[in-house]
């Protein structure tokens, strides 16, 4: 066996060699993601979140999907001075062009509970959306993934127009085998969808149906308990005000133990009559929550399909 003080090096070497700074001839777009980038050798597409990871570098490269009028607040929450009080000390700050666009590349150490590992942010407003592309590192591996060979793959972003259905599903940790022509707007490998019926993806003033289904941790309650925290959860559902619960009732979905509830409101901007449900699906260690929003005069026609998609969620 080698001995620790030759082994040690050896292994950052490796390390170094896999985060060397070639990059791919063409982007790749992480699952389920609008945004593609020929990352540094090393990188491949992560399985964990959006972005791309090099485990033997300790690097990861996170990306984000905003609305392109959130450029503006974004790029104020990147001043030195709000960073600084987060331990990131900015070395570099430069503006970046796209052709049909614009952002900006800050980098430079950040400290945080005593560990240090070197960060940097590109933020873009281009492709009708605002992207963030966050690079996390030890410091170590900034002496190979240094300033020059990130400023060369931030300018190899690249947005797609759509991203295909069938990605978005494929990411999801459980099936859905209905969408009841709803469309499967965004995805999340923690669990999250959002699916609504209408040509937006962006639902304002309740214009169209929408359905929220989200995975959160935590123990079953028993079965006196599940009422009231049904109700709590409900409470928490946004965008809605003058709600009156109609119904609240236990019942099973497939195998599964659940709680529902539906209710009237008015959508919280426009004042719109509307409609809402939620499910709960409970399991051993995690519970499930759909919640969806409906013109009250839709109702009808939507609340079955509604169902159907709720029928047809399946652990993977």
């Amino acid at each position: 066996m080698l001995p620790r003080q030759i082994l040690r090096p050896a292994l950052f070497a490796l390390a170094l060699l896999a985060a060397a700074p070639a990059h791919a001839a063409d982007p790749v777009f992480p699952p389920a993601s609008r945004i593609g980038l020929a990352a540094p050798a090393g990188f491949t597409p992560s399985k964990r979140f959006a972005g791309f990871e090099n485990p033997f570098a300790s690097a990861l490269i996170a990306v984000t999907e905003l609305p392109a009028d959130a450029y503006a607040d974004v790029e104020k929450g990147f001043a030195d001075e709000a960073l600084k009080s987060r331990g990131w000390t900015i070395k570099l700050r430069e503006p970046l062009t796209f052709k049909d666009g614009k952002g900006f590349f800050i980098a430079g150490p950040q400290e945080s509970q005593g560990q240090k590992r070197s960060e940097a942010v590109m933020v873009a407003t281009t492709g009708g959306i605002t992207a963030i592309v966050s690079v996390q590192m030890v410091e170590e591996s900034s002496a190979t993934i240094t300033d020059a060979v990130l400023r060369d793959m931030f300018k190899t972003l690249t947005i797609r127009a759509t991203v295909p259905e069938s990605e978005r599903l494929a990411i999801l940790p459980y099936k859905i085998g209905n969408l009841a022509k709803f469309r499967l707007v965004k995805s999340a490998p923690q669990g999250v969808a959002l699916l609504t019926d209408g040509p937006k993806d962006e639902v304002a003033a309740v214009e169209q149906p929408f359905m929220l289904i989200a995975l959160a941790p935590g123990a079953t309650p028993k079965p006196e308990e599940r009422d009231a925290f049904a109700r709590r959860t409900f409470s928490s559902a946004p965008g809605i005000k003058d709600v009156k619960i109609t119904r609240a009732e236990p019942l099973r979905m497939g195998q599964a133990q659940g709680y529902e509830i539906v209710a009237d409101a008015k959508d919280a901007t426009s004042g719109t009559d509307v409609t809402t449900v939620q499910w709960l699906r409970f399991g051993q260690n995690a519970y499930m929550q759909m919640f969806a929003i409906v013109k009250k005069s839709a109702w009808n026609d939507v609340f079955p399909r509604l169902r159907q998609i709720r029928d047809s969620i399946e652990p993977r």
